[in-house]
């Protein structure tokens, strides 16, 4: 027989996770910001824009009285798979006398786009409303489900 418990919390889990993910985006975002305005040249890069790919997590669930042996997937959050660097080519500027101008006078920008990157942080913002939102709704549902067992 199965614990009657297992899983009543997959919920909490599983928002928490996006609260998470969101965090490490958003410190992706503000490094790109912060970072925006280092310059290069030919012997070294400006600051690369970096962005974030999620992966979705998966928790194996055995189901041995329905279905013999079934394994099934179960969503159990959300995590950040990797860091990858944006490969959109670095803007040139012509700015004789700076200090990481070439002979030619010309210097590589980062390809951090500030409108991109305040994009990306209302969108982070909507995600922790939302993932806020679930927490608070599941957090209601158990709520209830105490209350009407008590009776």
């Amino acid at each position: 027989m199965q614990d009657p418990m297992q899983g009543v919390f997959r919920g909490f889990d599983i928002a928490s996770s996006g609260l998470r993910a969101g965090l490490q985006r958003a410190e992706i975002v503000a490094a790109n910001l912060g970072n925006m305005h280092r310059t290069g040249n030919a012997e070294h890069e400006p600051w690369r824009r970096k962005t974030v790919v999620f992966e979705e997590l998966l928790e194996e669930a055995r189901s041995g009285e329905l279905d013999g042996d079934a394994v099934a997937k179960l969503a159990s959050g959300v995590q950040v798979a990797q860091v990858v660097e944006d490969q959109t080519p670095f803007p040139v500027f012509y700015q004789p006398g700076h200090p990481d101008a070439d002979a030619t006078g010309k210097v590589l920008g980062s390809n951090v786009d500030l409108f991109q990157e305040l994009v990306d942080m209302s969108v982070i913002e909507r995600g922790f409303d939302a993932n806020l939102t679930a927490l608070r709704t599941y957090r209601g549902m158990l709520q209830n489900t105490i209350t009407n067992l008590s009776r």
